[in-house]
């Protein structure tokens, strides 16, 4: 986009910010495709994109006064579109059933804490959860590793990717499990 579409979105945000209500249909309509567009790209389902697109513009007619420099209206709108798209992969992700897990063989197998705290057993069925929600790619190379006891070059091997890939995937599943678990270390 040109910097004349980014200052026609700034004036629309700000009377979208005065109660105009056909500023913020503008904007609707003028980037709605676009959102779509990265709904699609993250989901790959078209009913889904559409609700996510709804969603989206929800959230950004709910949050339009936090935006902080109205001329990157079209970059906040991406920003909003790709997380709230990623959020609902990743329910999705967390809705698979543990029986399609043990059918792909790759449910978690640990002992269950016997004379654990409260705490410790609802840590432990928080983490197995959570690793069966992570998208696939990142549970396998955190099923490999952890379980299976691999090194990165076999688990590279047996994925089809490099090295550099099994690590950067770890690394974000990690990072999706500190996120999930971060109330039993505050």
């Amino acid at each position: 986009m040109d910097s004349r579409t980014d200052q026609d979105d700034a004036l629309l945000v700000g009377k979208a910010r005065n109660g105009d209500r056909l500023a913020f249909e503008q904007l609707v309509h003028r980037h709605s495709a676009l959102v779509g567009g990265i709904a699609f790209q993250v989901l790959g389902d078209s009913d889904a994109a559409a609700d996510v697109a709804q969603e989206t513009f929800l959230k950004v007619h709910r949050r339009l006064d936090t935006l902080e420099d109205p001329a990157r209206f079209r970059a906040w709108l991406c920003g909003i579109a790709r997380t709230t798209s990623i959020d609902v992969l990743r329910k999705r992700s967390k809705e698979q059933s543990l029986e399609k897990l043990e059918a792909e063989g790759r449910e978690p197998v640990a002992p269950t804490p016997k004379e654990g705290s409260l705490e410790q057993e609802e840590l432990y069925a928080k983490v197995l959860r959570v690793v069966n929600g992570l998208p696939k790619v990142y549970r396998e190379a955190m099923l490999l590793k952890h379980l299976e006891k691999l090194s990165y070059a076999e688990m590279a091997k047996k994925l089809g990717v490099s090295e550099a890939t099994v690590e950067s995937r770890l690394y974000r599943a990690k990072l999706m499990l500190k996120d999930a678990l971060a109330e039993f270390y505050a």
